[in-house]
């Protein structure tokens, strides 16, 4: 489940959120958000954006951030945003870099260092895509 900003994101700019199933880990997968998209589609609906959760703060769940973007890749103009403001702390150590895969297929990345690496509150970093 992505950070509660996103939902009201959506809602104060008017865009159709919608919240997908997870797996049993609580992780979204590549195959619902496929099924997701491919229906909106039919719909009328035109996908734009995902937001993939990299350590959820309630459960610290891992979105499967390879699948989906190969998923987005499908679609023209989908933007991927990374959310991974509880536990990005933790890709500085290679080990534990396993979940990033696919990373270079998103378009922004976000990571809260006040979490873990010991600086003041409210301290977020913000990583775009060059697009042009």
């Amino acid at each position: 489940m992505s950070h509660s900003s996103v939902e009201r994101a959506g809602l104060l700019s008017s865009v159709q959120l919608r919240l997908l199933p997870t797996d049993d880990t609580f992780a979204l997968r590549g195959a619902a958000l496929a099924s997701a998209m491919k229906h909106d589609a039919e719909l009328g609906l035109i996908p734009f954006c995902v937001v993939v959760t990299l350590g959820t703060t309630a459960t610290c769940a891992f979105d499967n951030l390879h699948e989906i973007g190969e998923v987005c890749r499908g679609y023209s103009g989908v933007w991927i945003h990374v959310d991974a403001a509880y536990a990005g702390a933790a890709f500085v150590c290679e080990e534990f870099r396993g979940p990033m895969k696919g990373v270079h297929m998103a378009d922004s990345f976000n990571f809260n260092p006040h979490k873990w690496l010991l600086v003041n509150f409210d301290c977020s970093t913000m990583w775009c895509a060059e697009l042009c």
